[in-house]
């Protein structure tokens, strides 16, 4: 008997098992659905009654329908957190293009420099093949700290590994500057002119971003918005965790009014890797935002990233991230652009679905079903196909920022109890 062909079919919106939407035979163009077969479900008449063929435009009509009357419901506190896929919508750089700037940077018509440090760290071909950056620094990082700091043959003549893995953090430093894209092409300032809107008595939008760029920097000027980032207002700015603790208040004259006039437009932003102007003084210890930093202080793409976390100020970040996300009143987390590969963040968002009955999650990803996803995205893929609690949605960050709607109010959903696997 001849084998029955499986049909291609994709989800663009998975939320619990009565809302979902898949498109047959999708064709996708950096994150954009371009092409299809067919839509289900899919029942939708003209109106003279006719049955109207399947098209892109209503593939993401219908999506954009649900999560529309997902995110109109107001929920009490808000978190955003946004990973390289945020960036990329406004010409950030994602790990195999830092490879393929490593190879132009590293590379003299007599020398091919990254082939040099490969070669001298014995990486392994497939990972060569994939451009696993990450992997090529940790493995650096280890063959320096167990093996040997050996020199290689570079383009200018012979480097030590180490000063090798300080310049592919310096060239990681520099193609993470993004330049501030036009208002029209900005979905950081789209989306936080929307999510800023809320009364100022509700908590503050927490943002957190595993991002260098300065993009949500930008965007709060753009929106006349006023950030609480842990660091304090005078100068040099210096951080320390008690600034998340306060808020900002406008007060007429001299008096103490009775009731705190919340001042709008405030938003608490945590960089949970780090930043491009972050620099750590060595006499003090103490960090500091310097616009052009000898060294950035960030958690860079490597396997020690896990143990830099649990180092001032990444601790401190991530333990704002986990106490958010614990909050049993109402909190919903929409993850944008995130690949779902750091263990420890995966971990605070497995235990929120699982421990905490008043959280929901909203995953923004236009890859969530790809074949190439992540261990933990398939699961959580998973739990979404049996609660309404979680929102998985085929979507660029740019139309998601246009088309995030006002916020209502919603009922409590069903729990679900999910085990993240990490790749």
């Amino acid at each position: 008997m001849a084998e029955v062909e499986k049909e291609d079919w994709k989800y663009i919106l998975i939320n619990g098992k009565s809302k979902t939407i898949e498109v047959k035979d999708s064709e996708f163009d950096k994150g954009k659905l371009t092409n299809l077969s067919g839509i289900r479900p899919f029942n939708k008449k003209d109106a003279e009654g006719k049955d109207l063929e399947p098209s892109v435009e209503l593939a993401n009509s219908e999506k954009r329908k649900v999560y529309t009357a997902f995110f109109q419901k107001p929920f009490k506190n808000l978190v955003l957190l946004t990973g390289a896929g945020s960036s990329m919508d406004v010409k950030g750089l994602s790990m195999a293009q830092l490879w393929d700037e490593a190879v132009k940077e590293f590379k003299t018509d007599r020398v091919d420099g990254l082939s040099n440090i490969i070669e001298a760290v014995k990486f392994p071909n497939e990972k060569k093949d994939k451009k696993d950056i990450e992997a090529l620094l940790s493995q650096v990082e280890g063959f320096v700290k167990f093996s040997e700091d050996s020199e290689i043959v570079f383009k200018d003549g012979k480097k030590k590994l180490s000063e090798l893995k300080d310049l592919l953090f310096k060239l990681i430093q520099a193609k993470c500057t993004i330049p501030t894209p036009p208002n029209d092409a900005f979905p950081h300032k789209v989306l936080l002119e929307k999510v800023l809107q809320r009364k100022q008595t509700s908590p503050r939008v927490k943002v957190f971003t595993l991002n260098y760029d300065l993009l949500f920097e930008d965007a709060a000027t753009a929106v006349n918005a006023i950030v609480i980032d842990g660091f304090s207002y005078t100068f040099p700015r210096t951080f320390s965790g008690r600034y998340f603790d306060y808020d900002i208040v406008q007060r007429e004259g001299s008096k103490l009014k009775e009731e705190d006039n919340f001042v709008q437009r405030v938003f608490h932003l945590h960089k949970l890797h780090g930043s491009i102007n972050w620099e750590r003084i060595e006499e003090t210890g103490s960090v500091v935002i310097n616009e052009k930093p000898k060294k950035a202080l960030m958690v860079y793409p490597r396997e020690a990233k896990y143990e830099d976390s649990y180092e001032q100020p990444f601790f401190e970040m991530m333990a704002r991230f986990q106490k958010n996300l614990r909050l049993n009143d109402d909190t919903l987390l929409v993850c944008i652009g995130y690949s779902f590969n750091d263990k420890h963040i995966n971990a605070a968002i497995e235990e929120a679905l699982n421990q905490n009955p008043g959280f929901r999650l909203a995953i923004i990803d236009p890859g969530f079903d790809n074949d190439v996803a992540s261990k933990s995205l398939k699961t959580i893929k998973d739990a979404a196909l049996q609660t309404e609690r979680i929102l998985m949605v085929s979507e660029t960050f740019t139309d998601f920022a246009n088309y995030f709607p006002e916020i209502k109010t919603y009922e409590n959903p069903q729990q679900v109890t999910i085990n993240l696997k990490n790749e």
